[in-house]
């Protein structure tokens, strides 16, 4: 059942063994959020074994603590959590831009449903960019900002650990609706130094629960 919504955003972050960037990344969302007071940031811990119970420290953070369940199933918390009207996923190892809560806002009072981003790998776009089809290259959650109410009950697949996005997305992004594809930066995807990941983990042949 959904939550009564505000009228901001909720910020929704999956963390299993985030590392030492994420103290930066909360940082720099809450730093942004003193002009973007109704905003929330959801940090769902998926049971990591590093202590990321600090960010309590932060006044626009809730931290839920889960058993180890998978990425798929700590989103679906985080969805059933939120109580902001807008939606935007971070992943806790990636960056976001000094201007991300200002051009999220910027587009969701516009009044679209959901709106697309550019977005960078390790600094660099050459490959990261929008073209005519949406899931072509936007083809991960938080290249994208949602109304809250335009997602309503559509849910991760819990039995999808990898590629839960491309599984997702299509069950969303529907055409008949108001949208938008923002070609300002807002997100940088970190792949390099990132050995956590779960898609370098599966890489390694690691197991993903």
């Amino acid at each position: 059942m959904l939550l009564a919504v505000n009228e901001g955003l909720s910020v929704l972050i999956p963390a299993y063994n985030p590392g030492p960037r994420f103290r930066g990344l909360i940082e720099g969302i809450e730093a942004q959020i003193a002009n973007y007071p109704d905003t929330e940031i959801i940090v769902a811990d998926d049971g990591s074994t590093e202590d990321i119970s600090w960010v309590f420290q932060y006044p626009h953070v809730r931290y839920i603590r889960l058993d180890h369940s998978g990425e798929p199933t700590t989103r679906n918390v985080l969805l059933d959590s939120a109580v902001g009207e807008f939606i935007s996923f971070v992943d806790a190892d990636d960056d976001v831009s000094s201007e991300y809560l200002a051009i999220v806002y910027d587009n969701m009072l516009a009044g679209y449903d959901w709106v697309s981003y550019d977005w960078t790998c390790d600094g660099r776009k050459e490959w990261a960019y929008q073209n005519k089809g949406t899931l072509m290259i936007n083809c991960a959650v938080w290249a994208y900002s949602f109304r809250r109410e335009f997602i309503g009950g559509i849910r991760f697949n819990t039995s999808m650990y990898t590629g839960g996005d491309v599984d997702w997305l299509p069950r969303v992004l529907r055409d008949d609706c108001k949208h938008y594809h923002d070609h300002r930066i807002y997100y940088n995807y970190r792949w390099m130094g990132n050995d956590n990941s779960i898609c370098h983990r599966k890489l390694r042949g690691e197991p993903l629960i």
